[in-house]
């Protein structure tokens, strides 16, 4: 962030050009894919995930929360990249954290309760250039949200099925969604710890083909952790020898 007299830099000048857009269901900020989402996957609280039982019924439920992350459009909004230096997004993620506090579930984020925030943050005694590009383009940092909690949303549900004493059994559906999910980098790293866990030769296939780089499916850092997972598995195999 500049200094108090300095110049502004060009994150502090830039317009994302991002609209308010109206949901039309109601007031609500977020889409509805994620205000449907059943409690408690639709509320960042790692604590009530983690305590759920894995139930048939529990289990088929986080697998259509992982189908609805990796299918519904609106759940990739086209974020705008802000400019260099690349400041305002940890910005973004401190007004996500007020959303949050303010608003715990998707259903509740309404533009109103938004809007009270950006009043409560106009009025701060001490406010730096780039907090206050955050209540001028709000817009833009509500947008951001969308995606970070779609990721935050899977990396629960990944974490909770490695918790299992046998993820294995879980192979015959979780390992496709996993590799897709790391291929969209979406709970990724979760994702790939699974796939891990899981142990089964379907499981390290999809480590394999995931690993592919360059040109393969997954991002660069993606693929370097696929590697990286199936190195731990290799390990794992030899340490008994």
């Amino acid at each position: 962030m500049s200094e108090p007299g300095s110049e502004p830099n060009a994150e502090e000048m830039w317009d994302p050009q991002v609209v308010r857009w109206r949901d039309p269901e109601g007031d609500y900020v977020l889409p509805h894919a994620l205000r449907s989402l059943p409690r408690p996957w639709d509320e960042n609280d790692w604590r009530r995930v983690a305590e759920l039982p894995r139930t048939d019924e529990r289990l088929a439920e986080a697998r259509r929360v992982l189908t609805v992350l990796l299918e519904d459009p609106a759940l990739a909004p086209q974020v705008p990249e802000p400019p260099s230096p690349g400041l305002l997004r940890h910005v973004w993620e401190e007004f996500h954290q007020a959303v949050g506090e303010s608003m715990p579930r998707p259903s509740q984020v309404t533009w109103s309760g938004v809007d009270e925030l950006v009043r409560a943050w106009r009025d701060r005694p001490q406010s730096y250039p780039l907090h206050r590009h955050v209540v001028r383009h709000v817009e833009a940092a509500m947008l951001a949200m969308i995606p970070l909690l779609r990721d935050d949303i899977a990396d629960s549900v990944f974490r909770w099925l490695a918790l299992d004493p046998d993820p294995g059994r879980f192979a015959p559906w979780a390992v496709d969604l996993a590799e897709r999910c790391v291929i969209e980098d979406i709970g990724a790293d979760q994702a790939l710890e699974l796939l891990g866990a899981m142990g089964s030769p379907e499981a390290r296939a999809a480590l394999e083909r995931l690993s592919v780089k360059p040109g393969g499916p997954a991002s660069w850092e993606n693929a370097e952790a696929a590697q990286n997972t199936l190195f731990d598995l290799g390990s794992e195999g030899t340490s008994g020898l």
